[in-house]
């Protein structure tokens, strides 16, 4: 269009600047036509159909039929405005062009576009439309501009009459911006609590955050926990999302590719990855008008005349615009982006999680799995948080290479060079960093699967006396895993120097080539064009390896869902509904229940375990199978589940398989109730209940429980005894819905009596099973019960089926059966004694995933240092750097501040000389003191660099992991019975994360901004003293907006530390558990509550980085009114142009220094958190040792043995402050134990056996007034040290203890290392468990724990003892054969073994500990029989002792009832 005012000039052209006309300082018509009409009109019209289409599929959920009539009315009006203008526009005589006319068409299509958009979005979304809201605003902005240049050149009544339209057509728009703006939370069809107040913010809430206001409210006001935070956007949701990831991964199987995890990763979130690329381009478009800005503002100021006002308002009116469009644009692109990074986080997690209760049983995988679910998806997360900062920074350095070009010519050369030449260097270390990373990725889950394993088997590592050796094993794991981080890290400092050349050298470089006359207005703006260059460059660089490693470890989590899953090589011929309980009236089915045909079965391909099975097992009756260690009963519990790997021959199940009850050897609980553990996810059935626990004989425990069965039975089930265990893991497969039921070994932790009882109740005539006509695979050494068994399967040691039938045609075949000398009575067909009360308890029990627990109750918890902080953690932190290296970054960071920013300073003087008719100094001595303030800059960089990734991270990292594994292997037991596992691993897993990757990052980046920060200040206040005064209002706004920003963010710091560790127990039970879990058919529900945990896990996460977003915002606007003040008072005040220029320059680079100093103190404040919870676990597990243990035994100690109880009573809630009196663990033993006396100990489960043991090692204190009356040989245990203690006395614990797997058995065998080769295989010849160790290998080969069967891990623990006794026979110069004297403590030593076995164990101990006085639990009579006496125990007391023959004899005695209940 030509309007008549500007009918001479250029405004049909594209300008942009119009010439000759208002004033010069305008577009033209035809610019805005295009650019503010054309352009966004066509982008808006072609992305509306398809998300009409979109929204058209989804369901109704907003009402507010006045609202959407209200927002239709006006789009309306505003369509039929539009359609004024068009006919105005080709009626009336404007002169308009094809330009004009195709404007005016889109913007008309445009408005009917919106009516239909805004119509399905009203409806069909809960939130304000995004896309219409961002058209609106940008539209309207721009027709503020093009209504201002309208009226400026409108003269005739025609041009003022459609002037006039299209300022209310621009009014109505400003209504439906109003209109569209406002939030639809009233009228949403749902559970506002449910939902996040996100779920229902427009893009203005968003994009300023104040969805927010109320999270920082109730953060600054009180101790924030889970249940207060907002609950999480449902698109972000792991269920969603997991199952839209897994078609992709699914569909890429399909096709026959490999799973191609970056493909499905980006096609699932397509969407998400796109909607941060506008923000993007429009911060690159803003932050080009930048060096425009400079350079117009500088050539007006180095002009004479005075600036018009009419262009000096405009100049502050540009700065307004650039600077607020960058703080909302970058507000956005982050929000945006950091939803897609949790989003693929909820993708991948879950990805993992479900690969893990696919995966093979004895794959080992379960560390695997927790070290990629946290270390591996952090550093995927930090690498692919900057995936648009790619294309975005090369389309920022091209632009400002053409704009140099412009400038300077072919000068602009140089930068390219240097920058050409920093790209390869990357390239070569980039190269090198993908190994590098995997190394230090494996030492990471090298030392977590250890320590993760060692806090859930401490008892035992205490008993065995392992701590110092296990410790030293992983901090040696430690140090390695530094070491091979640091390699990394020195080729991520590398990298960073490389993306700091081009920031701080090309200046110098490109300014000497240049050597042209260089005015203030073109130095200035050149340097603004490199600061454009560069800067996107050193982001580059420095991203590049976070990104390296986020794709090395997605190679990882790749490798990982590729790896082998379980294959159920079983075929079922079972009818629908065939695991449905039958009643007892049904008419039997006469077919056998599981059928294997030429079955043969092994972990590995090369060795099968089990061979030439052929084995029918009978419907609804109970099938017992034996055999000696290592023959391959547990290989054949698992063979019938389908979890070994490798098989051959068939195995058909003619009962269905959905849900088979299973017993493992090694019980698996979760850290619930007793109750949960029972129940797990089936529904509550009072009477089931109360019949299995009653079948369990659990009721008699309950009542010696604290909570009953409420009671929390800790990770790994520490607060039971073994036979405890046992029994609520038999409770569990009894609960269970199903006809089929295997069992492993489930009465190696019974007593005699127990175990009888138990029997009868489950298996008798009468039993639970017998009436439920189930089918029964029981596996167990207890021969006794083979008479109660309907068929009988023997197994070799070569895993063959030696014989099998009923126990009558066995007995007549004079084979293995037979020679077990089994009589054909059985107790078991006796009735039931209802002895021991019962748990009748009705109330129901929810399953739903709404009562798991996500608060996990944290370690030292305080609920005041929470929002304020812990100042005393910096102390810790500075302490384990050291003082020197402290002080020698704080000198680095004062030398790097002053060369960064002189400079710039240094330009100014340069610049001044240069314009001078008599320069002072040639243009050699400015560039070379220019040169070489940069170059010190570099220097003083990369020292500081250095001096944290390499010397103090390595230092601090040893030395906080040091302390922290002090704490763990000093704590007392009733930590680990208290303590979930997974908040203990989080701290050795996320907390030393923090430490060697956050913590450091965020002390570096605050020493960096501290000092940049302060010379930028003092560069930005040289343009304008009157600028300075505002600094002290900046920054006491800045202190106001930090302190309310950090109290909210360090407790959702710390609630995100918190979170996850309900998830990291999950997945670790899940790891340990996965055959019973996918045994009971409990793999969706499992997978439910990893979902639930997840996005529990996720909300404090979530919310913390969007509140860090919200302080970059706030951080911005300040930047913003800096520039427009620093604007205002140049144009005002008429300042130096070559200051203002240094300032502009200088303000270019603040904003995002001003954020990095906000957020990296913060982040330095919230990493600290980690140390502050190592200190508060130093405080809460607080030390077994005490002042008053300062004896310490002389080698030779315990010569005699003697051991003295003197009314000894005993509690591990003894350290408690309780007003009622603690649960007493042993009351009132009187007990005197002669030197070289062979004593053991009998009772029933739970009875206090093993606490004695514990006592004797100080695992358990006595009561304080009782504490002095324990002596061993005329010492006081309580002064005697623990450790020294543990050593001098040889224990070995029911539950073998290793070494992670890959250490050889010399190291299992000997972890002190005192020991040759020939001693170590002299004691494994004395066990006979050289052969098999010598298949393995022999003593150097590297071992796995799943190689070895229960009763072989029993002879390994064995031979380690008896190691241990020749090594200290040999180093106290006297004879062989126990004759050294000492004390020798077993707990169920011979649990898991047969009756040969026992036997030789009983020869080895009796041989080589013949002097040494014997306190051993046993379970096993046939044993007790070889001792000197014997002590029965019941409920913490001593009931019975003495001779075990004699009592045997006696009538009444407890002993002997025990010996003729077990068949003797």
């Amino acid at each position: 269009m030509l309007f008549s005012a500007c009918a001479d000039t250029n405004d049909q052209s594209l300008g942009p600047n119009i010439l000759g006309c208002r004033g010069d300082f305008d577009f033209t018509i035809k610019f805005e036509q295009l650019f503010f009409s054309l352009v966004p009109a066509v982008i808006f019209i072609l992305a509306s159909p398809w998300r009409i289409a979109f929204l058209a599929r989804r369901p109704t959920i907003v009402g507010a039929p006045l609202l959407r009539l209200a927002k239709i009315g006006v789009l309306v009006s505003y369509a039929s405005l539009e359609l004024s203008q068009l006919i105005l526009i080709t009626v009336l005589p404007f002169g308009a062009s094809n330009v004009d006319i195709v404007s005016s068409v889109l913007r008309l299509t445009a408005a009917l576009c919106m009516i239909g958009l805004s119509y399905f979005d009203h409806s069909k979304s809960p939130r304000p439309s995004i896309f219409l809201s961002g058209y609106l605003f940008l539209t309207v902005l721009f027709d503020v501009a093009q209504a201002r240049t309208f009226w400026l050149a409108s003269l005739t009544r025609s041009e003022i009459a459609f002037t006039a339209i299209f300022t209310a057509a621009l009014t109505m728009k400003i209504v439906m911006l109003l209109l569209e703006a406002q939030r639809k939370t009233r009228w949403v069809n749902w559970d506002s609590k449910d939902h996040s107040p996100e779920e229902t913010s427009g893009i203005y809430t968003l994009g300023a955050y104040f969805w927010l206001n109320k999270l920082f409210l109730d953060g600054y006001n009180k101790a924030l926990r889970i249940r207060d935070l907002y609950p999480l956007d449902q698109n972000l949701a792991a269920r969603h999302l997991s199952e839209r990831f897994s078609r992709r991964i699914d569909q890429a199987k399909g096709s026959g590719h490999e799973i191609g995890l970056k493909k499905a990763l980006a096609k699932t979130l397509l969407v998400p990855m796109i909607l941060p690329i506008p923000a993007r381009l429009v911060t690159i478009g803003s932050f080009f008008c930048q060096p425009l800005f400079i350079s117009s503002l500088t050539s007006q100021l180095a002009q004479s005349e005075p600036i018009p006002a009419n262009i000096g308002y405009g100049f502050i009116g540009a700065s307004i615009c650039i600077y607020s469009t960058i703080a909302i644009s970058q507000s956005l692109y982050w929000y945006f982006q950091h939803r897609m990074l949790y989003m693929m986080r909820a993708c991948l997690v879950s990805a993992i999680y479900t690969k893990t209760t696919e995966a093979r049983a004895a794959d080992g995988e379960e560390n695997a799995s927790l070290t990629l679910m946290s270390a591996d998806i952090e550093r995927i997360m930090r690498g692919a948080q900057f995936i648009h900062e790619l294309w975005a920074n090369l389309i920022e350095v091209s632009v400002s290479s053409w704009l140099l070009y412009n400038l300077l010519g072919a000068a602009f050369v140089a930068p390219i060079v240097i920058v050409l030449l920093c790209v390869i260097g990357v390239s070569l270390f980039m190269r090198l960093m993908d190994g590098s990373q995997k190394k230090w990725m494996a030492g990471v889950q090298k030392r977590v699967g250890l320590t993760s394993g060692v806090i859930g088997n401490m008892k035992n590592i205490k008993i065995s006396g392992l701590t110092n050796p296990i410790a030293r094993f992983i901090e040696k794991l430690r140090v390695d895993e530094l070491k091979a981080g640091s390699n990394f890290r020195q080729m991520s400092l590398m990298c960073a120097i490389f993306s700091y050349i081009p920031l701080l050298l090309s200046p110098a470089i490109t300014f000497g080539i240049a050597r042209r006359s260089l005015d203030a207005t073109k130095l200035f703006t050149s340097l603004s064009y490199l600061l454009l260059m560069a800067t996107p460059l050193n982001s580059l660089f420095q991203t590049l390896p976070q990104m390296a490693a986020g794709v090395a470890c997605l190679s990882r989590i790749q490798e990982f869902l590729e790896s082998k899953r379980r294959d159920d090589y079983r075929t079922i011929t079972a009818a629908p509904g065939g695991d449905i309980e039958k009643p007892a009236f049904d008419q039997p089915d006469k077919s056998p229940a599981v059928i294997i045909e030429n079955g043969s079965f092994g972990w590995k391909p090369e060795k099968m375990v089990l061979n030439n099975l052929n084995i029918e097992i009978p419907r609804n009756s109970l099938t017992i199978v034996v055999g000696p260690i290592a023959s391959g009963k547990s290989s054949l519990c698992k063979t019938l589940l389908g979890e070994i790997p490798y098989s051959k021959g068939t195995v058909t199940m003619s009962t269905k398989i959905s849900r088979v009850g299973y017993c493992d050897q090694t019980p698996f609980l979760s850290n619930n109730s007793i109750r949960e553990n029972i129940i797990g996810y089936s529904p509550f059935d009072a009477q089931r209940y109360a019949e299995v626990v009653r079948g369990t004989m659990l009721g008699v425990d309950f009542e010696t429980l604290p909570q009953a069965d409420k009671t929390n039975v800790g990770s790994n089930g520490i607060t039971l005894s073994g036979g405890q265990r046992q029994r609520v893991s038999l409770a569990r497969c009894l609960y269970l819905q199903s006809d089929l039921l295997i069992m492993d070994d489930i009465f190696s932790g019974l007593d005699a009596d127990t175990e009888d009882q138990v029997f009868k109740r489950v298996f008798g005539v009468n039993g639970i099973l017998s009436r439920r006509q189930a089918t029964v695979i029981l596996c167990t050494h207890s021969v006794r019960h083979l008479p109660s068994a309907t068929h009988i399967i023997a197994l070799g040691t070569d895993g063959t089926v030696v014989e099998q039938g009923t126990f009558s045609d066995l007995i007549a075949n004079q084979s293995y059966i037979h020679s077990l000398g089994i009589k054909a009575s059985s107790t078991s067909q006796t009735s039931i004694e209802d002895t021991g009360s019962e748990d009748s308890t009705t109330e129901p029990q929810s399953n739903s995933l709404e009562k798991v627990q996500t608060e996990s109750p944290g370690i030292g918890e305080n609920d005041k240092a929470r929002p304020d902080g812990d100042s005393a953690a910096y102390v810790v932190y500075i302490k384990s750097m050291g003082i020197i290296p402290f002080a020698a970054m704080l000198i680095m960071g004062l030398l790097f501040g002053f060369f960064y920013n002189f400079p710039t300073i240094w330009l100014t003087y340069w610049s001044a000389d240069a314009v001078a008719a008599n320069p002072s100094h040639s243009f050699g001595y400015y560039a070379g003191i220019y040169a070489l303030l940069e170059v010190c800059a570099m220097i003083s960089l990369a020292c500081l660099g250095f001096l944290l990734f390499i010397t103090v991270l390595i230092r601090s990292g040893v030395s906080l992991h040091h302390h922290a594994l002090g704490t763990l292997i000093h704590a007392p037991l009733k930590f680990f019975t208290s303590t979930d596992q997974g908040i203990i691993t989080n701290l050795f897993s996320q907390d030393l994360s923090l430490l060697d990757t956050e913590l450091p990052s965020a002390l570096l980046n605050a020493i960096y901004t501290v000092f940049v920060g302060i010379g930028q200040a003092a560069v930005i206040a040289s343009s304008s003293p009157y600028l300075a005064l505002s600094y002290p209002f900046l920054f006491a706004l800045l202190y106001v907006v930090q302190k309310f920003y950090l109290r909210t963010s360090r407790q959702l710091r710390l609630l995100d530390l918190e979170a996850k560790s309900p998830l990291y127990t999950h997945f670790l039970d899940t790891s340990k558990g996965i055959v019973t879990l996918r045994a009971f058919g409990f793999l969706s529900e499992d997978r439910a509550k990893n979902a639930f945990l997840l996005d529990t896990s996720q909300r404090p996460a979530y919310l913390l980085t969007m509140i860090q977003q919200w302080l970059n915002l706030v951080l911005n606007v300040v930047v913003a009114l800096i520039a427009i003040m620093l604007t205002s008072l140049a144009v005002r005040l008429r300042s130096n142009s070559g200051f203002t220029g240094a300032s502009l320059v200088t303000l270019m680079s603040f904003g995002e220094n001003l954020s990095g100093l906000v957020i990296s103190y913060t982040g330095l404040e919230t990493s600290i958190g980690a140390i502050s919870r190592l200190r508060a676990f130093d405080k809460t597990a607080k030390t077994e040792v005490k002042d008053i243990e300062d004896i310490v035994p002389p080698e030779e100690w315990p010569q005699r043995g003697e051991i003295i109880l003197n009314d000894i009573s005993a509690s591990y809630d003894n350290e408690t402050e309780k007003e009622t009196p603690p649960t007493l663990a042993l009351k009132n033993i009187q007990l005197r134990i002669r030197p070289g006396e062979k004593v053991a100990i009998c009772g029933r489960t739970g009875s206090g056996k093993s606490s004695l043991i514990a006592l004797l090692l100080k695992l358990l204190d006595p009561l304080d007034e009782t504490s002095n009356r324990v002596e061993i040989d005329k010492t006081p245990l309580s002064r005697i040290d623990r450790a020294t203690l543990r050593q001098r006395i040889i224990a070995i614990p029911q539950d073998t203890v290793f070494l992670p797997d890959g250490s050889t058995f010399q190291e299992n065998l000997d972890p002190f290392k005192v020991s040759t080769v020939t001693d170590a295989q002299s004691v494994l010849e004395t066990v006979g468990l050289w052969d098999f160790v010598h298949d393995k290998g022999g003593l150097e080969a590297g071992m796995t724990v799943s190689n070895f069967s229960q009763g072989q891990r029993q002879l390994f623990s064995l031979a380690r003892a008896v190691l241990r006794r020749r090594i200290r026979a040999r180093s106290l110069g006297l004879g062989g054969g126990g004759s050294e004297g000492g004390i020798l403590l077993l707990d169920e030593v011979s649990s898991s073994v047969d009756r040969e076995t026992e036997k030789k164990m009983q020869e080895v101990i009796r041989d080589e500990f013949k002097e040494y006085t014997v306190v051993a639990v046993s379970h096993r009579l046939d044993m007790v029989m070889d001792y000197d006496r014997v002590i029965v125990m019941e409920k913490g007391e001593i009931v019975e002792e003495g001779n075990p023959a004699r009592l045997v004899e006696e009538p009444g005695t407890r002993f002997g009832e025990l010996w003729s209940v077990g068949g003797n």
